[in-house]
């Protein structure tokens, strides 16, 4: 580049403007088709940096109410909405009382120093101070899912807002360090047009940020769906063998006790053939529900088979784990199947394992505790049976 280039910046702002919104149009077409309510906010957010950037292009074609005032609050708006998004996808309440004040207090500022006081650096230090906190706080929340969500997936966005953040402050120290900043945004020094530049393309990062956000998710309920009995919204077999790995995993390294419960519905195949299979998945539902009351919430529950759900006890002694396996057994299940008159009972039988050093794998575990099952069906059902812990 010849020494005496330099960057037009309003020329880069038209292309950044430009290129934004044909990816902003793709997650458009995404929202429209998924629905998703967090995808409609970051559309918005998009939208509002199409606007604002095409809308700074133009200074000295339009009105300075709208490539000023009203382009700055665009830009704001892009933060705000990228939030709101992140709240919507994350399960987080929305301050939308805390954004209102937000924006207010900022359209005060930039209308005074715009059509009262014009005072461009006045304006530069207010706006890229709000976008540094507010980049913060998009960064904070991205990091706060850092245990749900892996790191490698919020790396994007989370990368797009730090450098949203830096460049932020990096511009706020320019105009108080005295640096400057330039009449006007036309004519800004080159420092400046650097840091705006990269902040928009940082703000053009943050789409693909949203897509990889997005397959993420589509992939975490894939494989919830994947790994979760539809009629009881319990852990099914495949979800429940990988649940059962990382416990005993867990419980190779700790040592701290672990037991398993096969439960099965007693008579099971007599309430389909008589009260038809609508009152036997009643009689599921409501067994998963039964079960699932009695347990704590760090314990393991699935339907591992037809009438057959697993229990697994981490962290408990032989004696705790008969007495919760009897608790189970005790739990009243009754129901009054379509087309009867009195109340059906439901009883179960269960099968006790707790861990011993013979058992080399969590398969070992179960194959145990499956014949404590068989034992408590042959010695007449509605019962606990406990397996030998000897090897």
């Amino acid at each position: 580049m010849p020494a005496n280039a330099s960057l037009h910046l309003p020329t880069v702002l038209l292309f950044a403007g430009l290129l934004t919104i044909v990816v902003t149009l793709g997650l458009g077409l995404l929202a429209w088709r998924d629905r998703s309510p967090y995808l409609w906010h970051w559309v918005a957010a998009m939208v509002c940096t199409c606007v604002g950037m095409v809308l700074f292009s133009l200074r000295g074609l339009l009105s300075v109410w709208l490539t000023v005032f009203v382009a700055n609050l665009m830009l704001l708006g892009n933060v705000l909405f990228t939030l709101s998004g992140y709240d919507r996808l994350f399960g987080r309440l929305t301050p939308w009382r805390w954004m209102a004040a937000l924006v207010a207090v900022n359209a005060a500022i930039y209308a005074w120093f715009t059509g009262w006081y014009d005072h461009f650096p006045t304006r530069v230090v207010t706006f890229n101070f709000t976008l540094a906190a507010l980049s913060v706080a998009a960064a904070g929340v991205l990091w706060s899912e850092r245990r749900r969500w892996p790191l490698a997936l919020i790396a994007l966005p989370l990368g797009a807002h730090g450098l949203q953040a830096v460049l932020g402050l990096t511009r706020v120290r320019l105009v108080l360090g005295g640096a400057d900043t330039g009449p006007s945004l036309q004519a800004v020094s080159q420092p400046h047009a650097v840091v705006i530049m990269l902040n928009s393309f940082a703000a053009l990062a943050l789409v693909f940020g949203f897509s990889t956000l997005h397959a993420a998710r589509l992939h975490r309920e894939l494989d919830q769906q994947a790994t979760t009995d539809v009629l009881t919204g319990l852990l099914n077999r495949r979800g429940f063998e990988r649940a059962l790995g990382r416990e005993w995993r867990r419980n190779q390294r700790l040592q701290h006790g672990l037991a398993a419960l096969m439960v099965d519905i007693d008579h099971f195949k007599a309430i389909n053939d008589r009260y038809c299979h609508a009152a036997g998945d009643t009689a599921l539902r409501l067994l998963a529900q039964a079960l699932g009351q009695q347990l704590r919430p760090y314990d393991l529950l699935g339907r591992v088979g037809g009438e057959e759900f697993c229990v697994v006890l981490p962290g408990v002694t032989p004696e705790l784990a008969v007495q919760t396996a009897e608790r189970l057994c005790r739990a009243p299940v009754s129901f009054v199947p379509e087309g009867a008159t009195q109340p059906l009972h439901l009883t179960v039988s269960i099968g006790v394992a707790c861990s011993i050093p013979a058992d080399r794998s969590p398969d070992a575990l179960l194959r145990r505790a499956d014949q404590a099952l068989y034992r408590a069906k042959k010695l007449g059902r509605d019962q606990v049976v406990v397996a030998p812990t000897e090897a």
